[in-house]
């Protein structure tokens, strides 16, 4: 391998490794941080549910809200329909108590986009929008409609939303059932869910998942003129931390994890992560946006190494170093990371979920960037 560019890939690589030892110590510190006393009275809640075509999903999901650990009185949870196709409305409206009068005997209000408005050309970020504006709570929080939240999930989050942090991320894990596939993605979401939350630890807040994220609706008004409102997570995550001088945070109590399915098949998990993808290079802050695309420069540059190394006998043990050396780096965050959420089993599938990151995350950057994407049957612009 030439000495220029080698040189060039491990100057790559060790910024590559910085961003990983900085998210590590921003994860660090989050962990240390005491847990927050409750407030002397729980504020008003609106749980807000996007659902578009999630009939045999949905209550799961409503039924892990049910049970949750929080005034009933307190709580009201909002399932926004966005022009389901299966059924999903009706089977909201076939497990609410009959005769409803009073909220407080059942806390699940259904909103039909179909009722208002004609399409929802603005896909999931508008559904959620929707709910915001339904909702009544002084506190929002939202998850996804293929979610089980935990008992303990709203006071969790919403001991840690406050006046002067008044949006907060939280964990989200994939059930795996020890199966191959879904255990490398349950691998590969720990470690976004701990970059996300170290970078949120040293003050350069890049992403996190709507399936578990509060916020205070004071924190959403400056931004409800915006297309989306408050409906894109990593978008208010973003604005609140660099143009406000309030702060965000991330929750890292392992009893509020959210857990959800991952995807089924290849094909599918790399849709998904291209959706994911497709938002990278349109946030509104330069500092986030060059971390995310930091880390795919990364991959795609020692991706075409290996590649090039299986025709360059020469290559081939720089080629490993490198490899080796971005397994390390990885490692610094995600082994603690996978020790703090109780999945120290995943570590055995490190080297695989590295081989499937090796070469899915070039491509996902760029399907989410060029490629033809869709979400539930709707293209996304």
């Amino acid at each position: 391998m030439p000495t220029p560019l080698l040189v060039l890939l491990g100057a790559l690589l060790a910024t590559y490794a910085s961003q990983m030892l900085l998210a590590a110590i921003g994860f660090a510190r989050i962990r240390s941080q005491p847990v927050p006393e409750a407030p002397r009275s729980w504020p008003a809640v609106s749980v807000v549910v996007p659902a578009r075509n999630e009939a045999d999903g949905i209550d799961a999901c409503l039924d892990s809200l049910r049970a949750v650990d929080y005034p009933s009185d307190r709580l009201e949870i909002i399932v926004v329909d966005d022009f389901s196709t299966d059924g999903t409305a009706e089977r909201v409206r076939a497990r609410q108590p009959a005769g409803r009068v009073e909220p407080a005997d059942d806390p699940v209000r259904l909103v039909e986009m179909a009722a208002t408005e004609d399409t929802n050309g603005g896909h999931k970020p508008a559904a959620l929008a929707r709910g915001v504006r339904a909702a009544d709570g002084d506190v929002i929080l939202t998850t996804d409609a293929d979610c089980a939240v935990p008992p303990a999930w709203i006071k969790s989050m919403v001991r840690r939303c406050t006046t002067e942090t008044p949006f907060v991320a939280g964990p989200v894990e994939y059930e795996h059932g020890e199966r191959f596939l879904p255990r490398l993605q349950a691998l590969e979401l720990t470690g976004l869910v701990a970059y996300g939350a170290g970078t949120i630890g040293v003050g350069l807040p890049t992403f996190c998942n709507s399936a578990n994220v509060a916020y205070r609706r004071d924190a959403i008004a400056p931004r409800a003129s915006a297309p989306d409102g408050a409906a894109r997570d990593e978008m208010l995550l973003q604005h609140v931390a660099y143009g406000t001088d309030r702060q965000v945070a991330f929750n890292p109590d392992p009893e509020a994890r959210v857990m959800t399915e991952p995807p089924e098949t290849l094909p599918d998990y790399l849709q998904q992560q291209a959706r994911w993808a497709h938002m990278g290079l349109r946030y509104p802050f330069a500092l986030p946006r060059a971390l995310v695309v930091g880390l795919w420069a990364a991959h795609a540059a020692l991706f075409l190494v290996c590649a090039a190394a299986l025709a360059l006998p020469a290559w081939r043990e720089p080629a490993l170093l490198l490899l080796l050396g971005k397994m390390a780096a990885d490692a610094v965050l995600t082994v603690p990371a996978a020790r703090h959420f109780g999945q120290r089993g995943l570590l055995r599938s490190t080297v695989p979920t590295e081989l499937l990151l090796l070469v899915a995350v070039p491509l996902i950057g760029v399907l989410g960037t060029f490629g033809a994407l869709e979400w539930k049957g709707r293209s996304l612009d």
